[in-house]
């Protein structure tokens, strides 16, 4: 690996209870976020800091999200909710050659889970919500891989972890809320590829992987016994 960081693309500013990651031009994110999810180009990616049962009556979450969002000026941001405390969160870096990534976000593992689990209600909110932004510019499919990536990077530190699924009892792969988003810069000539072998994959996998890992740790120092 050769170290290649340079300065992160956003600029993170707390504000009581969101956290958000502001991009000085529009950058290109691909993520399943609750609000502005799918394809986008946006200046910035919020986390709303929820007390407990805040939206258990909510009957549609998205709009609720949205709402919040535009009441908080950030309409539109690409947009996270998350249970973990406020003013809690995660970074990581990653490199390879050229290529630089940065990771930022929330874990909790109230709602631990492993991939194939059996389906049913949650009992406890917690979920890992995390934005990876890449120095490259990506093509779509380049893109998909490293989203992609940032999951198997994500699933693997929870096995590292040890933490085991509420449900099954085996180890966790993830929540069963998780939420994850990739970020590149729209200009430039794109990387068609993000996969191991690529200096985009290594970088975003360090990065998520490095996040993810930092986070579980803090949460179970915090919440021991727990699970």
């Amino acid at each position: 690996m050769v170290a290649s960081l340079v300065e992160r693309p956003y600029r993170l500013e707390t504000r009581d209870r969101w956290l958000v990651a502001g991009f000085a031009e529009p950058w290109a994110v691909v993520s399943w976020a609750v609000v502005n999810g799918g394809w986008q180009r946006t200046r910035q990616v919020a986390w709303l800091y929820l007390q407990l049962n805040e939206i258990a009556g909510v009957k549609d979450a998205a709009e609720w999200m949205q709402g919040q969002l535009h009441a908080e000026g950030l309409g539109g941001a690409v947009g996270f909710m998350t249970s973990r405390r406020a003013g809690a969160f995660v970074e990581a870096t990653g490199s390879d050659q050229e290529c630089s990534a940065w990771a930022v976000g929330t874990v909790g593992l109230s709602n631990a889970l492993r991939a194939g689990d059996s389906s049913g209600p949650i009992t406890m909110p917690g979920t890992i919500n995390m934005l990876v932004c890449c120095s490259q510019p990506l093509t779509v499919e380049a893109a998909t891989e490293a989203l992609c990536l940032v999951s198997e990077a994500k699933a693997l530190a929870m096995l590292a972890s040890g933490v085991k699924s509420v449900r099954s009892g085996l180890a966790a792969t993830g929540t069963g809320t998780d939420y994850l988003a990739v970020a590149w810069p729209i200009h430039g000539e794109r990387t068609p590829y993000a996969g191991k072998h690529t200096a985009v994959g290594a970088a975003v996998g360090q990065a998520a992987y490095g996040a993810v890992a930092k986070g579980v740790s803090e949460w179970l120092d915090e919440f021991r016994g727990r699970l």
